[in-house]
């Protein structure tokens, strides 16, 4: 029974279960802690934001009724200095009494105070039995002080009054209801629904909408850490906001200093309150991963049954494939991941036919990188071929058949075989195609399928020069192992053959057929030792690229009247010759 447990957690319904669903759950669970991470950070910024815009409202609010009867005073000593009517302070105190909220008025005058001369001209007058003034203006204006003292929070100030010629005319003191002030914040929501409270400089209380703070005078009087951090920030700052610490922060708290009023208004929020939204968000996003990885099982459950029947398709077919059958490629049933793999699959069979078909067709005298370049062409495969340019290059040991006669077959083989590997080597490496071996002579052509004859030319010349400084090598490389050196004699020609796959359906190869063949044979054979020649038509697209050590005219075998050949000496790169 244990077996058998064992057996069915391997299975790929089992293995599944386990691939898919662990990274599904720990994307879920990663993605969901940054969003609430994120997001909890972006709920306490805004709520800062949002305290200081709710406070600097409020603070208008105050101030707009706390300097409603100055506005008044200002305005009606505005219209005596323009209508030229005589105003007395008593009648200023008879204005201010009919502003709601005002509690009462006094009336000071004569203070003696003195104010900058002014040029304006105007003084007191009597009329009616009382003193009247013209072009009076307001010196100052005294921060309000609250008093609790009249049985009611009430808030004082005063307002100093001069004339024209700077002499005090008296001091009016305004009693306005704290109530009054706080009327349009009362109104708003949060100042009903949040903790709130209003303190002077000194962090007294003077308003509060807590019950936690009634009884309390000061604020920060319990060594409250967040409270007392207020107190230090309203020394620097005008607004701001405080937490507590911990994060997320159990308190957070707004301030906002009053600019004509030496009071600060303060909202305190609770952390979780804040964070709720994301609170929620968080729960429901842990139900609904619940509900998604449940449904991900219920599809596992449903569709692995088609996965397991491709799979056992595709590996019935790779045993199929390694006795060498290839068979139809695989159908595709769907655009997912299996049917990406049975593409893969097919590809990979193609591949395989591809590179039997290099190994039968090609054999080992082609760079593999350049057979697939020319098994792109559809008509690579097929028996027959086309007629054009190409450049035919023919090497051959020189003195090497009255050596063999000396050697051992052994020996022999042995040195054709290290010969030749240096050789092909560096045929691959100029994309030389070998056509075929005659005894130690090599046949190879370069087909411009891949550029133009003039690039193919250059590299013919190329790896020729190439091939004959590496006989250097391999004759040093003989020298150690006791053997003889070798020369070697080098032909190259271009001209038009026919190229193309030669052979029968069940063996063929790539190769060269054409009369420009044997010139290149016979140019071969009047090569000497360490010599390159090349015929007119290899010459007229070189010429600027070589140095030439001799001309000579040459009776080749096959060809009417005397040919023109050139040995090379020096090769130079493109454009790089002086």
């Amino acid at each position: 029974m244990e077996i058998k447990k064992i057996k069915k957690h391997r299975t790929l319904q089992g293995k599944l279960i386990i691939l898919l669903l662990l990274p599904v759950f720990l994307i879920i669970f990663s993605g969901g802690a940054l969003s609430f991470l994120y997001t909890r950070t972006a709920l306490i910024n805004q709520w800062n934001e949002s305290a200081v815009l709710k406070l600097q409202r409020a603070a208008h609010y105050i101030e707009m009724r706390l300097l409603k009867p100055v506005e008044l005073i200002e305005t009606l000593f505005q219209v005596s200095r323009e209508k030229q009517i005589p105003l007395s302070l008593d009648e200023v105190a008879a204005y201010l009494e009919t502003i709601e909220g005002v509690l009462a008025v006094g009336v000071r005058k004569d203070t003696g105070l003195q104010a900058p001369a002014a040029h304006n001209h105007g003084a007191m007058m009597a009329f009616g039995g009382m003193t009247q003034f013209r072009h009076t203006r307001i010196l100052d204006v005294s921060q309000p002080v609250y008093d609790t003292d009249a049985g009611h929070n009430a808030v004082i100030m005063s307002v100093t009054l001069v004339d024209s010629a700077g002499s005090g005319n008296g001091r009016i003191e305004i009693k306005m209801s704290f109530n009054y002030l706080l009327k349009d914040i009362i109104q708003l929501g949060w100042w009903q629904s949040d903790m709130a409270c209003i303190v002077d400089k000194a962090g007294k209380y003077m308003a509060h909408t807590n019950m936690t703070m009634k009884g309390r005078h000061y604020l920060g009087g319990e060594n409250d850490p967040l409270e007392q951090a207020i107190l230090q920030e309203m020394k620097t700052a005008v607004s701001g906001t405080v937490q507590s610490p911990g994060y997320p922060p159990a308190m957070v708290a707004g301030f906002y200093k009053l600019e004509q009023v030496p009071w600060t208004i303060i909202l305190f929020a609770k952390g979780k309150n804040i964070l709720q939204p994301i609170t929620n968000y968080r729960n429901a996003f842990v139900f609904g991963s619940g509900v998604l990885i449940f449904l991900i099982l219920l599809l596992i459950r449903q569709h692995v049954g088609q996965i397991v029947h491709q799979i056992k398709t595709l590996s019935k077919n790779a045993r199929k494939i390694a006795r060498g059958e290839y068979g139809e490629p695989v159908k595709a049933n769907s655009n997912d991941e299996i049917g990406q793999l049975v593409e893969i699959y097919n590809d990979m069979v193609t591949g395989l036919k591809e590179r039997d078909f290099i190994r039968d067709s090609f054999g080992r005298y082609v760079d593999p990188e350049f057979a697939k370049l020319l098994l792109r062409h559809p008509d690579a495969g097929n028996l027959g071929g086309q007629r054009r340019e190409v450049v035919l290059m023919m090497s051959d040991i020189r003195g090497f058949t009255p050596l063999s006669e000396t050697l051992s077959p052994e020996i022999i083989i042995r040195i054709l075989n290290q010969y030749f590997s240096h050789m092909i080597k560096i045929i691959q490496d100029h994309d030389g195609i070998i056509v075929d071996f005659f005894g130690d002579s090599i046949l190879v052509f370069f087909d411009p399928v891949t550029g133009t004859i003039e690039d193919k030319v250059f590299c013919a010349v190329q790896c020729a020069s190439r091939m004959q400084s590496e006989m250097a090598a391999f004759n040093e490389k003989m020298r150690l192992q006791q053997m003889p050196g070798l020369d070697m004699g080098i032909g190259i020609n271009a001209g038009q053959v026919v190229v193309g796959n030669i052979g029968s359906e069940t063996r063929s190869k790539y190769g060269v057929v054409g009369s420009a063949v044997n010139i290149t044979s016979r140019i071969q054979a009047k090569a000497q030792k360490k010599e390159i020649l090349i015929s007119e038509s290899v010459y007229a697209y070189v010429r600027d690229q070589v140095d030439i050590t001799k001309k000579f005219t040459a009776k080749l075998k096959g060809v009417e009247g005397l040919t023109t050949l050139r040995a090379i000496d020096t090769i130079y790169a493109l454009g790089k010759r002086p």
